[in-house]
Protein backbone atom coordinates (compact mmCIF):
# COMPACT_ATOMS: atom_id res chain seq x y z
CA UNK A 1 0.00 0.00 0.00
CA UNK A 2 2.18 3.15 -0.56
CA UNK A 3 4.61 4.37 2.04
CA UNK A 4 4.96 3.29 5.62
CA UNK A 5 5.55 5.57 8.55
CA UNK A 6 8.95 5.02 10.13
CA UNK A 7 8.68 4.94 13.88
CA UNK A 8 11.60 6.23 15.88
CA UNK A 9 12.16 6.25 19.57
CA UNK A 10 11.74 9.71 21.12
CA UNK A 11 15.36 9.82 22.22
CA UNK A 12 16.62 9.30 18.66
CA UNK A 13 14.76 12.31 17.26
CA UNK A 14 16.40 14.69 19.77
CA UNK A 15 20.01 13.54 19.37
CA UNK A 16 21.08 16.55 17.28
CA UNK A 17 19.62 19.28 19.49
CA UNK A 18 22.05 21.98 20.64
CA UNK A 19 21.74 22.39 24.38
CA UNK A 20 22.48 25.51 26.43
CA UNK A 21 21.39 29.11 26.46
CA UNK A 22 20.68 31.21 23.41
CA UNK A 23 23.79 33.14 22.39
CA UNK A 24 23.16 36.59 20.92
CA UNK A 25 25.50 38.81 18.96
CA UNK A 26 26.97 41.76 20.81
CA UNK A 27 27.62 40.06 24.10
CA UNK A 28 26.21 41.92 27.07
CA UNK A 29 22.54 42.49 26.17
CA UNK A 30 20.77 40.85 29.13
CA UNK A 31 21.93 40.60 32.74
CA UNK A 32 23.25 37.30 33.97
CA UNK A 33 21.00 34.74 35.66
CA UNK A 34 22.07 36.18 39.02
CA UNK A 35 20.13 39.38 38.30
CA UNK A 36 21.21 43.00 38.18
CA UNK A 37 24.70 43.82 39.40
CA UNK A 38 24.91 46.08 42.43
CA UNK A 39 26.87 49.32 42.33
CA UNK A 40 29.99 49.49 44.43
CA UNK A 41 30.07 52.03 47.24
CA UNK A 42 32.51 54.91 46.84
CA UNK A 43 35.35 55.25 49.27
CA UNK A 44 35.05 58.54 51.17
CA UNK A 45 38.80 58.79 51.77
CA UNK A 46 39.57 58.72 48.04
CA UNK A 47 36.90 61.34 47.30
CA UNK A 48 38.46 63.69 49.87
CA UNK A 49 41.92 63.36 48.25
CA UNK A 50 40.80 63.89 44.65
CA UNK A 51 40.03 67.63 44.76
CA UNK A 52 43.52 68.22 46.14
CA UNK A 53 45.09 66.31 43.25
CA UNK A 54 43.04 68.20 40.66
CA UNK A 55 43.91 71.58 42.18
CA UNK A 56 47.61 70.70 42.16
CA UNK A 57 47.41 69.76 38.46
CA UNK A 58 45.84 73.12 37.58
CA UNK A 59 48.59 75.13 39.29
CA UNK A 60 51.34 73.35 37.39
CA UNK A 61 49.56 73.87 34.10
CA UNK A 62 49.83 70.19 33.20
CA UNK A 63 46.22 69.74 32.13
CA UNK A 64 44.82 72.17 29.58
CA UNK A 65 41.13 72.20 28.77
CA UNK A 66 40.94 71.00 25.21
CA UNK A 67 38.39 72.46 22.81
CA UNK A 68 35.91 69.96 21.43
CA UNK A 69 36.97 68.83 17.97
CA UNK A 70 34.59 69.74 15.15
CA UNK A 71 34.18 66.66 12.97
CA UNK A 72 31.68 68.22 10.58
CA UNK A 73 32.43 68.68 6.89
CA UNK A 74 32.60 72.11 5.29
CA UNK A 75 29.15 71.63 3.75
CA UNK A 76 27.66 70.71 7.13
CA UNK A 77 29.17 73.84 8.72
CA UNK A 78 27.77 76.08 5.95
CA UNK A 79 24.35 74.39 6.25
CA UNK A 80 24.27 74.99 10.01
CA UNK A 81 25.31 78.64 9.57
CA UNK A 82 22.59 79.21 6.97
CA UNK A 83 19.99 77.53 9.20
CA UNK A 84 20.97 79.83 12.08
CA UNK A 85 20.66 82.90 9.84
CA UNK A 86 17.25 81.77 8.55
CA UNK A 87 16.00 81.13 12.07
CA UNK A 88 17.25 84.54 13.23
CA UNK A 89 15.40 86.24 10.34
CA UNK A 90 12.19 84.36 11.16
CA UNK A 91 12.39 85.32 14.84
CA UNK A 92 13.06 88.95 13.94
CA UNK A 93 10.10 88.98 11.55
CA UNK A 94 7.73 87.47 14.14
CA UNK A 95 8.91 89.83 16.87
CA UNK A 96 8.36 92.93 14.72
CA UNK A 97 4.53 92.53 14.60
CA UNK A 98 2.25 92.93 17.57
CA UNK A 99 -0.69 90.63 18.18
CA UNK A 100 -3.07 93.36 17.11
CA UNK A 101 -1.30 93.70 13.74
CA UNK A 102 -1.37 89.94 13.19
CA UNK A 103 -5.12 89.78 13.89
CA UNK A 104 -5.76 92.75 11.54
CA UNK A 105 -3.79 91.07 8.70
CA UNK A 106 -5.59 87.77 9.23
CA UNK A 107 -9.01 89.48 9.10
CA UNK A 108 -8.03 91.25 5.86
CA UNK A 109 -6.99 87.90 4.40
CA UNK A 110 -10.32 86.33 5.38
CA UNK A 111 -12.30 89.24 3.90
CA UNK A 112 -10.58 88.77 0.52
CA UNK A 113 -11.63 85.11 0.27
CA UNK A 114 -14.63 84.27 -1.88
CA UNK A 115 -17.99 83.11 -0.50
CA UNK A 116 -17.04 79.59 -1.48
CA UNK A 117 -14.88 79.45 1.66
CA UNK A 118 -17.64 80.66 4.00
CA UNK A 119 -18.86 78.30 6.69
CA UNK A 120 -22.30 77.00 5.66
CA UNK A 121 -25.22 77.29 8.04
CA UNK A 122 -26.38 74.03 9.50
CA UNK A 123 -29.84 73.45 10.90
CA UNK A 124 -33.04 75.47 10.78
CA UNK A 125 -32.78 79.11 10.29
Amino acid sequence: RGWRAVTMAPSESYQHVVKGGLKLKGGGGLPAAGGVKKKKKKDKKRDAERPLELAAGDEDGEKKPSEPKDNRTEAERRYDEQAERTQARLIEKMASKSHKDKVREFNEYLSKLSEHHDIPKVGPG
